[in-house]
């Protein structure tokens, strides 16, 4: 190897540890993990100074949502034993209801309570068409547009 061929390899080495450092650190200071109910209600004040995410299913009959506030509590768990309350100032989403999974973003607050300024709404990959709706025929769609 000639010695302009070395310097090329030690300036790429460099600019790709530089990149490597850089992409690194802003990674990490971003990085927000998925925690649990149970996890969180087991030491509250390990994650009261972090934001967390926290996925669980919403418990039926615990949901009050006030309008005026745009204010909705409610709790959830992953095995319907530990119940994490949730608080989230905000709009209510339209696939929000009991039973259903979410993933809420915030901040531990006390020993079981949780403020979310995100709330994220699971819902299943599976897209059903009713078989009482004709208007997804598209062939019936087309004629009545006057194609043929």
């Amino acid at each position: 190897m000639s010695k302009k061929s070395i310097k090329y390899l030690i300036g790429g080495v460099l600019i790709l540890a530089v990149a490597l450092g850089l992409f690194a650190s802003i990674s990490s200071d971003n990085l927000t993990y998925y925690r649990t109910p149970g996890e969180v209600l087991a030491s509250p004040e390990k994650f009261s100074k972090e934001r967390i995410r926290v996925m669980g299913l919403i418990e039926k009959g615990s949901v009050t949502w006030e309008p005026a506030q745009t204010k909705l509590s409610f709790r959830i768990s992953e095995d319907r034993q530990q119940f994490l309350t949730v608080t989230y100032i905000g709009a209510k989403p339209d696939m929000f209801k009991e039973g259903q999974g979410v993933v809420v973003e915030g901040k531990v607050e006390g020993e079981s309570g949780f403020v979310a300024n995100q709330l994220l709404v699971k819902h299943s990959e599976e897209y059903k068409v009713d078989p009482n709706d004709h208007s997804q025929n598209k062939e019936k769609y087309f004629r009545s547009m006057g194609a043929q």
